[in-house]
């Protein structure tokens, strides 16, 4: 009793199943055929075409045939001639399309007012116009409408053999029809060409954007590795200094300056460390391993750094000023790099000096101030201003954030680095 029904719904849903099937295996096959045409040469693509309707013309405009008015006249060079003219130009059909169209436009005007069969040749001129409208620009699609229409219009002028009123009219709606469709073949080969345009210029600019963030990578990278070698490498230097002279005379001494070359070495390794975790892809950083990696260094590290560079003889005093706040990471690290480098400068280039450090906490703004009672401009001033990196640097990571940078020699000796540091308050 149920089987009748089954055998329904099973007949319906294959045949759904299989008229998919029929419809997408003749879309593809379509589609293949399409692109399969669109990469053929253009010259073989018209010559072709031009061949074919040479060969149509010819054999269609054959014979004598009935018309309600009057016999066709038997074909002779003449007809042979117009209709070569109306199919043979086919084969610039793309390189002048207007001249095509307007010269078979006059051959088979000519081939039905002598009263010569005309065959299929009507149909050359259809194809003519629809390549008109979809390659031509507007003002000369206008000029082959209006061809065609004075041609139809002489037709019915001179009474030609089957061509009346009722024709026309059918000739004029199919001709406009043709000049439509290429007119929207047009439109839509326009607007392919903008969307292919616009994505081209997408891509462009997204490789663009990736080769700027690869830059701006890169700059950050060296600035880092700046800051990081140049800071442990000062004060290994300073170091390496006082121990090889107090060696013989002052073991104790000598031992101090070891140990802090030992302390910034150390501290050194594990900044490179942390920069080569970030650096590395992620499958390369295996939780499993337990690789670990300290955070970039902010003001929190400050005392360290402060205990370094006294460790390498350099005199250095710390004073916050403002209520003390958390500001952004990026501001974090950008201060304490800033600080780095101009205790680092002060280390190499001041001699014997004392530092001083201000941080300033304002709303919505970070401020350093580092002054030393150096050498000034008879020192380092005159060396690290102009071609050292480090006041690059600064300069850069301060440009950043959009802030302010006073850099230069003090009155009455000495040096003087100011910075501000604008971020977004949250509060």
């Amino acid at each position: 009793m149920y089987a009748p029904v089954g055998r329904q719904t099973d007949a319906r849903t294959a045949d759904g199943r299989y008229g998919e099937t029929v419809t997408a295996t003749l879309g593809s096959r379509v589609h293949r055929l399409r692109a399969r045409f669109e990469r053929s040469n253009p010259w073989v693509v018209d010559a072709a075409l031009a061949a074919l309707f040479v060969v149509a013309g010819l054999v269609s405009t054959t014979g004598r045939g009935d018309v309600p008015r009057a016999d066709y006249r038997t074909g002779d060079a003449w007809s042979v001639l117009l209709v070569l003219a109306a199919s043979a130009p086919f084969v610039l059909r793309r390189r002048a399309p207007l001249a095509v169209l307007l010269l078979g436009s006059a051959a088979v005007s000519l081939l039905v007012s002598l009263g010569y069969n005309q065959g299929v040749t009507p149909f050359f001129l259809l194809v003519a116009a629809v390549t008109v409208g979809a390659s031509c620009p507007p003002r000369w699609t206008a000029l082959g409408a209006t061809a065609v229409a004075v041609a139809l219009l002489l037709l019915v002028a001179v009474d030609a053999p089957g061509f009346d009123a009722s024709t026309f009219v059918t000739q004029a709606a199919a001709f406009a029809v043709m000049f439509m469709v290429g007119i929207t073949l047009r439109a839509r080969k326009a607007r392919v060409a903008a969307l292919e345009e616009r994505a081209t210029a997408v891509e462009r600019e997204k490789e663009e954007e990736a080769r700027r963030a690869i830059a701006d990578e890169r700059l950050h990278i060296a600035r880092e590795l700046h800051d990081v070698v140049a800071h442990s490498m000062g004060v290994i230097a300073v170091q390496a200094s006082v121990g090889e002279h107090v060696m013989d005379t002052n073991a104790e001494e000598a031992k101090r300056a070891l140990h802090a070359i030992s302390e910034v070495s150390r501290s050194t390794l594990a900044e490179i460390r942390r920069m080569l975790g970030v650096l590395r892809e992620p499958s390369d950083v295996g939780v499993a391993a337990g690789a670990g990696y300290t955070p970039a260094p902010g003001l929190g590290e400050l005392d360290r750094l402060v205990r370094e560079v006294r460790n390498a003889g350099l005199s250095v005093d710390v004073s916050y000023e403002g209520a003390r706040a958390a500001v952004p990471r990026g501001v974090d690290l950008t201060a304490y790099r800033i600080v780095q480098e101009a205790l680092t400068n002060t280390l190499k280039h001041a001699g014997r000096a004392r530092a001083t450090v201000v941080v300033r906490f304002e709303p919505g703004a970070l401020g350093l101030e580092i002054v030393d009672d150096g050498r000034g401009v008879n020192g380092r001033s005159e060396t690290s201003g102009r071609g050292g990196h480090g006041l690059v640097g600064m300069r850069e990571r301060v440009a950043v954030y959009g802030g302010t940078l006073e850099v230069g020699p003090r009155r009455g000796g000495g040096f003087r680095v100011a910075v501000r540091l604008p971020y977004e308050d949250p509060s």
